[in-house]
């Protein structure tokens, strides 16, 4: 993880110590918020990463095979709709359209 990169394991981790600070506070409401929004999450943070990395030290790469995939999937299909030539001139008229309907022109 030497490139700095937001990591899957990173991402899996901060989701569930954001859960669980949902969890504390909608289970024990009078906790006190220092411990519930602070410790509690970056420990459940901490805990979650250290095991990831032990338990699934391979997470990283096949959450970066994931990305990768997504990225050619849907680069490769938008490329294959033609929208890129299609869509701009017809958002720009929508845009007009939009600014002349709150304009009060066609009233």
């Amino acid at each position: 993880m030497a490139n700095g990169g937001m990591a899957t394991s990173y991402t899996i981790s901060i989701i569930l110590g954001l859960l669980a600070a949902y969890a504390v506070n909608y289970f024990v409401p009078t906790l006190n918020p220092f411990i519930k929004f602070f410790i509690i999450p970056l420990l459940v943070i901490y805990v979650l990463l250290m095991l990831f990395r032990l338990v699934f030290p391979g997470i990283n790469r096949w959450g970066k095979k994931i990305v990768e995939y997504t990225n050619n999937n849907s680069a490769s299909n938008i490329y294959a709709m033609s929208y890129v030539e299609i869509f701009p001139p017809i958002f720009i008229v929508f845009i007009l359209i939009i600014i002349l309907l709150y304009s009060g022109l066609f009233k």
